[in-house]
C-alpha cells in the first residue's frame, strides 16, 4: 500500500519540479525579462514612428510624405501589441513554473517568434509588391502613394524581422539550458520502486 501511495507522490514531485526551484525560477525570469524588454523596444519604436511620422508627413511631399504617413499608421498596431505584451508578461512574472511548464512555455514562445518571422517576410514582400504597382500607376499621386506605402512596409517589416530574429536567438539560449537540464535527469526502476537521478 505504501508503494502505491509513493508513486503518485513521486510523479507529482517530478511534474512540479520541486527538485529544481532555483533553475525553474531563473529560466522563467529570463524568458519574461527578454519578452518585457522586447515589448518596451517595440513600444518605443512605435511611439517614435507615430510622432515622427505625422510630423514629417505634414512637412514633406510626394513619395516621402506617404512613407512617413504609413510609418505612423502601421505603428498604432505595434503600439497595441506592445501594450498587450507588457500586460501579459507582467501577469506571467507572478506565476511559478514547473520544469514541464517551462518546457511548454519555451516551445510556445519560440514557435510564436518563428511564425512572426514568416509574417515579417510576407510584409516585406508585400511592400515590394506595392512599390512595383506604383511604377504602373499613371497618376503621379497614386504612384507616390503606392511606392511610399510600399517603402514604409519594407522598412517596418525589416525592423520586425531583425527584432524577431534576435528574440529567437535569445529565447533559444534558454531552451538549450532547459534541454541540458532535462538530459541530466534520469528515471530508474528497481525492485525497490521508482527513483530519479540527477547527473551533475
Amino acid at each position: 500500500m505504501k508503494r502505491l501511495l509513493f508513486l503518485p507522490v513521486l510523479i507529482l514531485f517530478v511534474s512540479i519540479g520541486i527538485a529544481q526551484p532555483d533553475f525553474n525560477d531563473s529560466l522563467s525570469q529570463s524568458r519574461n525579462h527578454i519578452t518585457h524588454e522586447a515589448m518596451l523596444t517595440l513600444g518605443s519604436w512605435a511611439m517614435a514612428n507615430i510622432a515622427g511620422g505625422f510630423i514629417i508627413a505634414s512637412q514633406t511631399q510626394g513619395e516621402t510624405k506617404y512613407v512617413w504617413r504609413m510609418n505612423a499608421y502601421w505603428n498604432f498596431i505595434n503600439l497595441g501589441l506592445a501594450g498587450m505584451g507588457i500586460i501579459n508578461v507582467r501577469k506571467a512574472m507572478l506565476k511559478r513554473y514547473s520544469l514541464s511548464e517551462n518546457l511548454s512555455a519555451q516551445e510556445a514562445i519560440e514557435k510564436l517568434y518563428v511564425l512572426n518571422l514568416g509574417l515579417d517576410l510576407v510584409y516585406i514582400t508585400g511592400g515590394f509588391y506595392l512599390r512595383e504597382r506604383g511604377n504602373n500607376q499613371e497618376k503621379q499621386n497614386s504612384r507616390d502613394q503606392f511606392k511610399g506605402y510600399g517603402t514604409s512596409i519594407v522598412i517596418q517589416g525589416g525592423f520586425l524581422l531583425l527584432m524577431d530574429a534576435v528574440m529567437i536567438s535569445l529565447h533559444h539560449k534558454n531552451t538549450v539550458r532547459l534541454n541540458d537540464k532535462i538530459r541530466r535527469l534520469e528515471l530508474n526502476t528497481s525492485s525497490g520502486g521508482l527513483g530519479m537521478i540527477y547527473h551533475f
